[in-house]
């Protein structure tokens, strides 16, 4: 089976270009990088096509793997190349400009597939790794599918609107918070904090620093392309605002208020007591 992976040079792109190949598939790559994706396929022994229309021509199975706001032009340049036969996905971030264009697409009969992998491109191998379906036409038929494709993940079926919105929470907002962490400890010494600095810093410096290794273009992608953003911004800057005020005016009862509250928030969560042993044995991992 040929596998096209659109997107080739990117870092998802090479790490599902490896995938495929590894599980037995041939492989060919594009991606607009023309030098940058010439030495991809060159150093994995894959085929490179001259463009994106050719490489989608050609394959039984297309992945999409480019930025956010490129996609949906990527999937109608090749839309008119594709047969019934063909497997089209995508892998953006985000949803809502995406599924109205693959919808059209799965009109015509080609089965489409978009889905978001939930792990980056420094995961090991799938086993065990989530990956969300968002469904086009056919929940059942499409996650059959991705199963079928991507036997070892675990394939978590969620609606356009429900994804993006939780996405502005365990992306944007994280990201956010991260970025403006990193940006105040970036102006101190940074070899002094991590000697000095305990458990819960170390693993908060390590996450800050993972997410600065990033592509900025993706991470600005994933902001700014998502409405929910700004209202869980908006709602963290509030909240940080209210709690910074309490701490100023020394108003220790409301502090261990606000402290008690949102503990019985989180204990909800079945893993919340073992948190602080699974934070140290995450530390030892590193």
């Amino acid at each position: 089976m040929l596998i096209a992976v659109i997107g080739g040079a990117g870092k998802m792109g090479v790490w599902f270009a490896r995938y495929f190949l590894e599980h037995g598939h041939e492989v060919i790559i594009s991606d607009i990088n023309v030098d940058k994706v010439g030495e991809i396929a060159k150093s994995m022994n894959v085929k490179m096509a001259a463009s994106n229309v050719e490489a989608a021509k050609r394959a039984d199975i297309i992945l999409i793997s480019t930025p956010i706001d490129v996609t949906p032009k990527v999937l109608v340049e090749i839309a008119p190349e594709l047969s019934e036969c063909t497997v089209l996905a995508e892998i953006a971030s985000l949803k809502s400009r995406i599924i109205p264009v693959l919808k059209n697409i799965a009109k015509c009969g080609v089965k489409t597939l978009s889905l978001h992998p939930l792990f980056g491109s420094g995961a090991r191998g799938m086993v065990g790794e989530k990956i969300a379906l968002i469904p086009v036409i056919d929940p059942l038929l499409e996650e059959e599918l991705a199963k079928k494709i991507f036997p070892e993940a675990k394939i978590i079926l969620v609606d356009c609107d429900l994804h993006d919105r939780v996405m502005a929470l365990t992306l944007a907002l994280t990201h956010f918070i991260n970025i403006v962490f990193a940006s105040i400890i970036g102006e101190e010494n940074i070899n002094v904090l991590k000697r000095l600095g305990g458990t819960t810093f170390t693993l908060q410096a390590v996450i800050s620093e993972a997410v600065m290794c990033e592509d900025p273009a993706l991470y600005a992608s994933i902001q700014m392309n998502n409405e929910y953003t700004i209202k869980y911004l908006d709602k963290f800057m509030l909240k940080a605002d209210k709690l910074r005020s309490i701490i100023k005016e020394g108003d220790f009862d409301a502090f261990t208020e606000i402290y008690s509250e949102v503990r019985g928030m989180l204990s909800r969560d079945e893993d919340f007591e073992k948190a602080y042993e699974r934070m140290y044995r995450a530390l030892k991992a590193i």
